[in-house]
């Protein structure tokens, strides 16, 4: 199989298996979101941070440097898995020795309990098959897509049964153990692959993950800055409102980016190991995935209120004017997760962390020293920052590998001309309850659709479009052999 046939596959069956997990992941949140309250939300988004802090601390860059070594053998495998169940058994005694001391500088002394039982993800990730590093570097996704099938249906069943019976944030902490038990159980069966430790390539790998891993760290930390800063000023109640407004905004969006993203970064080092530029290509999976971003943001700016008092309850309706700022935090994730990939995929992975260390260390320095208002005015500077941070990233990227910014800018500003126009159809409509909701929703996606219908045909000849005209041919074509 070619390697535009097979990006092409795997990016369809990720987008599958995303979209249901989304789907059960909606009506998760909706059922917790009537069960629980904005504390129990908040103790959850505080224990997560934490963990997956410790977690990412401890992956050291070892799938990355998995994917994108040109030969591997038996000993890099097993090197990689033995450093990973290492790093990750040391970060699980340094977490519950540190948890004290990290939930009162957090302003959360109440969720001590629940980062020491969530902290127990990090041994249970880690021993995993490490046969999934090389479905992965593979291009071969349909274990792995099953494994999360799997994965999401036993975390739903065992957290909605749970928030039922215990009615406290108890049911997403065991939900998420339940969750990362059965994906190491069933790797096992799944892609078996035989179990024995070696650190016999171990310079050789540290050599590479040590950059991968300080960007990992400083790209979380930053991502994951929000939830410190307002644990820290606003106390767990207004954290817990942030998160499920940030959760609910976020999806599907950003779920769905960072899987694909892996499959791409496979195509980009095969691009580039075949001596191809890469820019015009991330430009390309950027157009299709932004043109799924911005309805979403346009959509949660006209029905913001009645979504939430809809399915959340009147106990969240203080929080739901968040949605459509937080939404636009997608639009950056989205274009700076595939352009660093496509550094990495360059070997410019140095001067990537280089910039995680900048970019973090003005965002520190600005909002925790000079920052005082309120929680909305915080997310609006931060947006303001982001985008200013990604275009110096954009700039940078334009630079090493030539990166087409004119015709990324130029594909954003069609989509949000197109967004623009559904957003002023919708609100021509006024009404209220789940009719006026239907009406609204139909006319704005139908609107947004013919918009962007219309600027395909009106510049069918641009080169990208062209391109992602031919890439869609491609996936249907892909999807009708199979």
């Amino acid at each position: 199989m070619n390697l535009a046939r097979k990006v092409a596959s795997s990016t369809s069956l990720i987008l599958i298996v995303r979209l249901f997990q989304r789907g059960i992941g909606i009506i998760s949140l909706l059922i917790l979101a009537r069960l629980l309250t904005p504390q129990d939300f908040g103790v959850v988004a505080i224990a997560t941070m934490l963990v997956f802090l410790f977690d990412t601390l401890s992956e050291g860059g070892t799938q990355q440097y998995i994917i994108q070594k040109k030969t591997l053998d038996d000993s890099d495998i097993v090197t990689a898995w033995t450093i990973s169940i290492l790093s990750k058994l040391a970060l699980f005694v340094a977490l519950l020795a540190l948890t004290p001391v990290l939930a009162n500088f957090l302003n959360a002394p109440e969720a001590e309990s629940a980062i020491r039982a969530m902290a127990l993800v990090l041994p249970i990730s880690a021993f995993a098959s490490p046969q999934l590093f090389m479905h992965r570097r593979d291009l071969e996704y349909g274990i792995i897509s099953k494994i999360l099938l799997i994965e999401r249906v036993v975390s739903f069943l065992v957290t909605v049964v749970l928030a039922f019976i215990l009615e406290n944030y108890w049911a997403m902490i065991i939900g998420v153990l339940a969750a990362y038990t059965s994906k190491t159980l069933l790797s096992h069966w799944y892609a078996p692959y035989p179990l024995k430790f070696s650190l016999s390539r171990i310079k050789e790998q540290m050599s590479f993950s040590l950059w991968m891993l300080i960007r990992s760290i400083l790209g979380y930390v930053r991502a994951e800055f929000d939830v410190i800063f307002i644990s820290k000023m606003y106390g767990a109640d207004q954290l817990g409102g942030f998160s499920l407004m940030r959760n609910l905004s976020f999806l599907p969006s950003r779920e769905i980016i960072a899987p694909v993203s892996n499959v791409f970064l496979a195509s980009f080092s095969e691009i580039k190991r075949r001596g191809d530029p890469i820019g015009e290509h991330i430009v390309v999976v950027l157009t299709i995935l932004l043109c799924a971003i911005f309805p979403i943001i346009g959509y949660l700016h006209v029905f913001n209120q009645e979504l939430v008092s809809l399915f959340l309850g009147q106990q969240w309706l203080p929080f739901a004017h968040l949605l459509p700022l937080l939404a636009v935090f997608t639009i950056t994730f989205a274009v700076s997760t595939f352009v660093q990939q496509g550094l990495i995929a360059n070997g410019d992975v140095k001067l990537l962390s280089v910039y995680e260390m900048v970019t973090l260390s003005l965002l520190l320095g600005l909002f925790a020293f000079f920052f005082s208002g309120s929680m909305e005015e915080f997310i609006i500077a931060r947006l303001v920052f982001a985008f200013i941070v990604l275009s110096i990233l954009l700039i940078f990227c334009f630079m090493r590998f030539g990166l087409p910014v004119v015709s990324l800018l130029f594909m954003c500003a069609l989509l949000a001309t197109a967004c623009f126009g559904a957003v002023l159809s919708a609100q021509m409509l006024t009404g209220q309850g789940i009719l006026y909701l239907v009406l609204g929703s139909a006319l704005y996606f139908g609107v947004y659709l013919v918009a962007c219908l219309f600027f395909l045909f009106l510049f069918k000849r641009h080169r990208i479009l062209e391109e992602v005209s031919s890439l869609g041919l491609r996936f249907i074509r892909s999807r009708r052999a199979s």
